[in-house]
């Protein structure tokens, strides 16, 4: 079957197979639409992902593609069935790794080097400041103060022409402007603090090292250029990359990402990548100039029915994109055939990584990296291909035209899914421009669930905002269904605990019925909204309704309910949950626990979590047993209750609700959440109470400035020596009758001079009753 969304698009071929098919459709970037989803084998899927390059912490940005596709992929696996065969990449071998790695490593040999004196560092930190400045803002330094930036003066002169950061024109010149000015002005002021201790003699060697910390941005990239080519030792490039990919796996395990069933690095397959490059050449798509070889984009697109740029045909010649896709590394080769055209393997210039290759040593180049590792594991076409879509242009279409060249075929990706951007502030979070919250940041202030839950409320291929108002969306959704989840369970294992023989009463009544109808409804949405290119939003949307129906239900009171029905609502609930990874448990009801089954549990297990349980009630009898034996108060004994509800019990995991039957409902939930809601009831009330100060305060500063200037009296408020200067006589009050000329007033002059009048009057007579107050 055949498909094409026009004429100026590349022809898309839809999979055909004979096999059961499940109704899926998914929005494919190919097609820019839904399209049925088809696997190449049966049921079993291939599926590659675009993993992270490690030269930095992951952020919130890599967060949203990886928890979205892990939302996906769960989706696919546990709940529609597919058996999935799951490769994703660590780019260990990039620009960006390489240049981070030298520069981390020298500035750490420059920091450790005693030789250098402080009068030494301070130059050495200017001259790297005044480089950083002239080529970031080369073109407002010459047309704001028209010279380069040489001086501090220079600099403060740059900082007002540019309204100290803050003009319009400046700003919107570059989305890295903004960034690049605080790394400059960050530098700038350590840079004034040691100079002056410099110059007074006073300077430590720690001074220094503050320095030159704060002056990294500007200080590494100096030091880069001086003795990067004198790198020569490849462990610094893998250490630094092994570093931040152990960062990156702790970050998924915390947010809970399935690990692929494959992982691939870049330097473990460059001998295959330069096998696949040389049958590129081979195929004449390809050509080695000085060492490095290039992707022919002339000689590939529209030849035998190929097509370059499928993805984002727009793009197809942007500049900027076709630089960034190059790297930071890779300067502007003036002997390639076209600016399209792009680096498969590069030459290795002094400072870099190399390996062997027929056109000399060197490394690979990016967008290869992918197609060659994706298509040694899953084979010459692949089912789903998922990344960022940010990648979209030119890695993924670079990706797909090399591939295709290598295998001369048409369609090596059938399923393209790109996840949207995450924007803070306006911007997409990204690295390179330094405006990213780190996983781990985010962690610190948010649990793993919520943010997942932040994600599932959103559309997975539409931009998506991250800030304070997204979040407590999440968090309000995400705290409702721990209540669910912490009521029910609650309500069950007491009906476990107290079940008995029938009372020969029928129980499945209307509202039960009407439960079930609801249940059934809910699913059917669940299932439709999901089938539907994974749309969760809806699915949430529609667990919410469920959620919300049961617990009207549950209103009734427990004598009156049906926990049978519940149970079943509740079990429901629990495995959508599972199936989008807001809990690793396999069988328990709600979020489960991560604590060992009564049945594997050891003696020091069940120690570590009975005996804090126990230490409570101890004590707890301890001092009911001394006001029994004392004769306290009934008073003392209620506060005593309150405390072990309120507060021992909630720090252990446990939380009693009372219940207006008399009957109090216990409940297991994690401390840890139970300690943050907390602290977030306790801050909103912080909160709260500032506002009402505030309010407060200036409601009294207005009543005291009423009261200011309510002193002067009425009769002398026009007899001041500026109302001499307008007036000339007065009526028996002090109201004005005549101007200075001695013309009578208009009378809608005096009329209003005597409103002011009776003003002010009233607010004489207040201050007066305040003085005797």
């Amino acid at each position: 079957m055949m498909s094409s969304n026009s004429s100026n698009r590349p022809v898309w071929n839809q999979p055909e197979s004979t096999y059961p098919q499940t109704g899926l459709k998914v929005f494919n970037s190919l097609t820019k639409s839904k399209v049925p989803f088809v696997p190449r084998e049966g049921n079993n899927v291939s599926w590659y992902g675009c993993g992270p390059t490690v030269y930095d912490a992951a952020h919130m940005g890599h967060a949203c593609s990886y928890v979205t596709f892990d939302i996906i992929r769960r989706i696919m696996e546990d709940y529609i069935g597919y058996d999935m065969s799951v490769v994703m990449n660590i780019t260990d071998v990039d620009d960006k790794v390489i240049l981070r790695a030298r520069q981390k490593y020298l500035l750490k040999q420059y920091q450790d080097d005693a030789s250098l004196s402080p009068e030494q560092v301070v130059g050495d930190v200017t001259a790297a400041f005044n480089e950083y400045v002239n080529k970031h803002f080369k073109d407002f330094v010459e047309s704001r103060i028209g010279k380069k930036v040489a001086t501090s003066e220079d600099w403060k002169e740059f900082v007002a022409a540019v309204d100290q950061g803050k003009d319009a024109a400046f700003v919107a010149s570059d989305e890295k402007t903004p960034m690049h000015y605080n790394a400059a002005s960050t530098a700038f002021w350590a840079l004034s603090v040691a100079r002056l201790h410099v110059s007074e003699g006073k300077a430590r060697p720690d001074e220094m090292l503050t320095l030159t910390n704060s002056a990294e941005d500007v200080l590494s990239p100096w030091l880069d250029r001086q003795h990067g080519a004198e790198v020569t030792d490849q462990r610094i490039f893998r250490d630094l990359a092994a570093f931040w990919e152990k960062d990156f796996f702790e970050d998924m395990d915390a947010l809970n990402v399935r690990r692929p069933h494959v992982l691939t690095r870049v330097s473990e397959f460059v001998d295959d990548i330069v096998r696949f490059v040389q049958r590129i050449i081979d195929n004449g798509y390809a050509y080695e100039v000085d060492g490095s070889v290039y992707f022919d984009v002339g000689a590939f697109d529209g030849k035998n029915d190929h097509f370059y740029a499928k993805l984002e045909p727009n793009s197809k010649g942007n500049s900027r994109l076709l630089a960034d896709g190059e790297g930071s590394l890779t300067k502007e080769e003036l002997n390639k055939r076209s600016l399209s055209d792009f680096a498969l393997w590069k030459m290795s210039k002094p400072g870099e990584p190399r390996w062997p290759s027929p056109w000399g040593e060197g490394r690979p180049g990016w967008h290869i990296e992918c197609s060659v590792m994706a298509s040694e594991i899953l084979g010459a076409q692949i089912d789903v291909h998922v990344g960022g879509i940010d990648l979209a242009f030119p890695h993924h279409d670079n990706e797909l035209c090399q591939s295709e060249a290598h295998f001369e075929n048409h369609q090596w990706v059938n399923y393209f899914m790109h996840a949207g951007h995450l924007n803070i502030e306006g911007l997409k979070m990204s690295k390179s421009l330094k405006n990213f919250i780190t996983i781990k940041e985010a962690l610190n202030k948010y649990s793993s669930r919520q943010i997942r839950t932040l994600f599932l409320l959103s559309q997975w291929n539409k931009p998506l905002f991250f800030d304070a108002k997204s979040m407590e969306e999440a968090i309000v959704i995400e705290k409702s269904l721990s209540n669910f989840f912490a009521n029910t369970t609650a309500l069950l294992r007491e009906f476990r605990l107290r079940q008995s023989e029938s009372d020969a009463r029928r129980h499945t009544l209307a509202p039960e019925l009407d439960l079930l109808e609801a249940l059934k409804d809910a699913k059917s949405q669940v299932h439709s909204a999901l089938l539907d290119s994974f749309d969760t939003p809806t699915a949430m949307r529609a667990i919410q309704e469920i959620v919300s129906r049961t617990n009207t239900y549950l209103q009734r009171g427990r004598d009156n309910i049906d926990l049978q029905i519940v149970q079943t609502v509740v079990e429901y609930v629990s495995r959508i949950m599972r199936v989008f990874g807001m809990s690793n448990e396999s069988s328990a009801l709600g979020w489960g626990s991560s604590a060992a089954s009564s049945d594997g549990q050891g003696v020091a297990d069940r120690e570590s979590i009975l005996l804090p349980v126990a230490r409570v009630l101890s004590d707890f009898r301890d001092v009911v047993r001394e006001l029994a034996l004392s004769g306290g108060d009934k008073q003392a004994l209620l506060k005593l209750c309150d405390k072990i509800r309120d507060s021992d019990l909630p720090e252990l995991g446990v939380i009693i609700d009372d219940h207006g039957d008399g009957r109090a409902l216990v409940k297991i939930a994690d401390p840890e959440e139970i300690q943050r809601d907390r602290e977030r009831q306790e801050a909103e009330i912080a909160q709260r109470l500032l506002t009402k100060q505030l309010q407060a305060q200036k409601a009294e500063e207005k009543r005291q400035g009423r009261l200011a200037k309510g002193k002067q009296s009425p009769e002398e408020m026009f007899r001041t020596p500026e109302m001499l200067e307008l007036y000339s006589a007065w009526d028996e009050h002090g109201i004005p009758t005549k101007d200075k000329a001695g013309e009578e007033l208009t009378k809608n002059k005096v009329k209003k001079l005597a409103k002011e009048y009776d003003a002010q009057k009233k607010l004489h007579e207040k201050y007066l009753e305040s003085l005797n107050a």
